[in-house]
């Protein structure tokens, strides 16, 4: 009985539910860790980024997340750095949310082969489409003052799974909700 009570609770260690990460917790971990994969940010570790690169990610993830409500068109005529425009407000804001860092707003960097141009106001940009990377977190572990998230990458559209990833995050609170502000990801090729 002892063995299997102990096969039991490393089981349920390694399974993420330790810490009480039940299958929600997974999700919501899940829909975490694909706000970075859907906009191409899959291996970094967040000491190492610059501003010009927390700029690219903002603009970005409110293209694909918060289209209808923070990205507009262009009023002039011509635009010369894209028909889209996102007040810098909106940025800093994702910035917060998802890495717990403020930003100092430049014209974003061509990681993740994007561009955009900053105006002292709004960030210009050009929209695109294309194939989109979503996570799903399998397991998650508490250790010290970071949460471990592993799992898979996957072409939603055509439910394809593509690379084993890991994620560490340090819990914290964003707008009174309980969240997570990232530290690394590393997805293996």
């Amino acid at each position: 009985m002892k063995k299997i009570l102990c096969a039991l609770i490393v089981i349920s260690f390694f399974s993420g539910t330790a810490f009480g990460a039940s299958s929600s917790e997974l999700k919501r971990m899940s829909t975490f860790v694909s706000n970075f994969t859907e906009v191409g940010m899959m291996n970094f570790h967040v000491d190492d980024l610059s501003d010009s690169e927390l700029a690219n990610f903002g603009i970005w993830h409110n293209y694909r997340n918060n289209y209808k409500s923070r990205i507009q068109h262009c009023q002039n005529k011509n635009c010369p750095y894209g028909s889209l425009i996102i007040d810098k407000s909106y940025v800093a804001e994702s910035v917060r949310k998802y890495f717990n860092r403020e930003i100092h707003h430049q014209t974003p960097s061509n990681s993740y082969g994007r561009y955009g141009h900053y105006d002292g106001r709004v960030y210009h940009f050009e929209g695109a489409s294309g194939e989109c990377t979503l996570a799903r977190v399998y397991e998650a572990e508490k250790r010290g003052n970071v949460i471990i998230m592993r799992g898979e990458t996957y072409d939603p559209e055509h439910d394809i799974e593509g690379s084993t990833f890991t994620a560490i995050a340090k819990p914290y609170k964003y707008g009174g909700k309980n969240t997570w502000a990232i530290v690394s990801l590393a997805v293996d090729n």
